[in-house]
């Protein structure tokens, strides 16, 4: 009898399972094919988002949607977890504590990337939520950064390196994420920089001109696609992509995928120094460097079959 009413019980809890996956199912099948492309290109994502990352907030969204979570709540939960990790790595000099704050910084990044598809998904996409996403990041750099400050020997030192290593780090983020945003507009055939919302006031007004100034502005070669025949902006358009694409990956350690892997190896290595100092020089100079590659890819686009192009115009 007790036999019977256990695998009743199991058998219950199995179909319940069963049933709130095919609700997932379906909510996915409803809501998805709503949704505007919105996918990246694959080939200018990290090998980190790729396998593990995006992996985890796709699994995550169904069930977010079937619970009526909104995205700025995945986004302070985002937040959650990168405080988490900072107090974590307080004590980085224990290879424990800091591997655990490598993990909660991973489901930082899950959470990041859960809000902004969880937003899309549910037609939910704003201004504010941008902005929020935006502090939520830097916030989360900043905790983790001064939280392994106050943890060294000599503070006075490690806080002046870890406050002007994140000037850095919000002027070669802000340049790479724009350059990503240059690549994914022109790839959907939006050959222009999208307006911007001021919902923010003037902290969202200062944060657009800073993404402006670094990347995230119409172009001359954007100009010249609009100009160009079809046939022609298509050759551009591939011969353009085909160099730029592996370029971006070579800038994927300006990513905050790319942070998060550096200071935990600089914490298992003895010294946040080193990851500050990589900040600094090393990821500075990428940024410069990569800044020039992606300029050479749109004036040198080398379309097929109709000769050298000009390095000012793009056109032969």
């Amino acid at each position: 009898m007790l036999a019977k009413g256990r695998s009743g019980k199991l058998s219950a809890e199995h179909g319940h399972r069963r049933l709130f996956q095919r609700y997932d199912i379906l909510v996915c099948a409803r809501i998805m094919p709503t949704i505007p492309p919105t996918t990246r290109p694959q080939e200018i994502e990290a090998w980190s988002n790729r396998l593990v990352v995006h992996r985890l907030s796709a699994a995550l969204l169904p069930r977010a949607i079937r619970l009526g979570v909104h995205p700025n709540t995945v986004t302070i939960a985002g937040l959650l977890f990168g405080l988490a990790a900072a107090a974590a790595y307080s004590r980085w000099d224990n290879p424990w504590f800091a591997t655990l704050g490598f993990l909660l910084m991973i489901g930082w990044h899950v959470m990041d990337g859960l809000d902004g598809a969880l937003a899309r998904a549910t037609g939910k996409t704003s201004a504010f939520g941008r902005l929020l996403d935006g502090v939520a990041d830097y916030s989360t750099f900043v905790a983790v950064g001064l939280s392994l400050a106050f943890a060294q020997d000599n503070v006075p030192l490690a806080l002046a390196l870890a406050l002007t290593a994140g000037a850095a780090h919000a002027l070669q983020s802000a340049f790479y994420e724009a350059e990503r945003e240059t690549y994914i507009r022109r790839t959907r055939g939006q050959f222009a920089a999208s307006p911007r919302s001021e919902a923010g006031g003037a902290a969202e007004r200062l944060y657009n001109r800073g993404e402006a100034w670094l990347g995230n502005r119409t172009r001359p070669f954007d100009e010249l696609l609009l100009r160009a025949p079809l046939v022609q902006r298509d050759q551009l358009l591939a011969a353009w992509r085909a160099k730029a694409a592996p370029r971006l990956m070579l800038l994927s350690p300006l990513s905050a995928n790319g942070r998060t892997i550096a200071i935990w190896l600089a914490c298992l290595a003895g010294t946040p120094f080193l990851y500050w100092i990589w900040e600094l020089l090393g990821l500075t100079l990428l940024a410069l460097a990569g800044g020039h590659w992606l300029r050479q890819a749109e004036y040198q686009p080398a379309a097929p079959d109709s000769g050298p192009p000009s390095p000012l115009t793009g056109q032969p």
